[in-house]
C-alpha cells in the first residue's frame, strides 16, 4: 500500500527520510541531489538524469528556475530529507517534452534529497 500524499495540483510524494531544522520555503535558495526517471515507455522506468553529489542543483523556490513539480516538491522539506515524487506531465515538461530526452506528456519519478537551505 502506497503512502503517497497527493497535493491539489496532482503532485504525489512520500517522505523516505525526514530531515532536520527549518523547512524550505518560497524565496529560499536550496541545493538538491536528485535522480529522475520517466515512466510509461516500456516495462521499467527510464533514468534520464541525476546530479553528482559534489555538484548539486541550486535554485530559488518560487522563481520558476526548475519545473513546477520540483519547485512544489521541495517546499517544507528539511535538510537531509529525502522525498520520492511523482510529477504529472502538467507540472513537468508538458505536451512539449524536452527534446529527445523527455517525450511529450511524460510522468517523472524523482528522488530528491535536500542538502542545503540558504
Amino acid at each position: 500500500m502506497s503512502k503517497m500524499i497527493q497535493t491539489g495540483t496532482g503532485l504525489q510524494y512520500e517522505d523516505k527520510k525526514i530531515g532536520t531544522g527549518a523547512g524550505a520555503t518560497p524565496g529560499k535558495s536550496v541545493a538538491i541531489h536528485y535522480k529522475c526517471w520517466i515512466t510509461g515507455y516500456g516495462k521499467d522506468p527510464i533514468k534520464i538524469g541525476e546530479t553528482v553529489r559534489s555538484d548539486p542543483l541550486w535554485f530559488t523556490i518560487g522563481k520558476k528556475m526548475v519545473i513546477e513539480g520540483w519547485d512544489e516538491a521541495v517546499r517544507g522539506m528539511k535538510i537531509g530529507g529525502i522525498r520520492e515524487v511523482v510529477v504529472p506531465p502538467h507540472l513537468g515538461y508538458g505536451s512539449d517534452g524536452l527534446g529527445r530526452k523527455i517525450p511529450p506528456n511524460a510522468t517523472l519519478l524523482t528522488e530528491i534529497e535536500l542538502l542545503i537551505i540558504d
